[in-house]
C-alpha cells in the first residue's frame, strides 16, 4: 500500500499523529512500513486479502485523509525479508 500525503497538510503537524500512526499500522496488521521524504510517502506492507483492502483503506482515509493505493505484490512470498534476491 502506498500513502502520499500532501506537502501543506496539518495533519503531520499533530502532535500525536506518531502514536496514531504506529496504533494504526498495528490495528491493519501491517508486516512492515518504509517512510521516504519525511514520511510524506509511506509504503506499507500488508498481507491482506480482498475482503480486507476496503477495511484498511477507510481506516486509513480517516486518519490521514488521503486515499491509500494498494500495489500487487511484487517478490514471491518466500523471498520476503531475503536480499539480493
Amino acid at each position: 500500500m502506498r500513502i502520499v500525503l500532501p506537502a501543506a497538510t496539518p495533519i503531520l503537524a499533530a502532535p500525536d499523529i506518531e502514536a496514531q500512526w504506529r496504533a494504526l499500522l498495528k490495528r491493519i496488521g501491517a508486516l512492515a512500513d518504509y517512510p521516504r521524504e519525511q514520511g510524506r510517502i509511506q509504503f506499507v506492507l500488508i498481507e491482506a486479502d480482498l475482503s480486507q483492502i476496503t477495511p484498511i483503506a477507510e481506516a486509513v482515509f480517516r486518519l490521514v485523509g488521503v486515499k491509500p493505493e494498494f500495489l500487487p505484490e511484487i517478490v514471491p512470498q518466500p523471498y520476503y525479508g531475503l536480499r539480493n534476491y
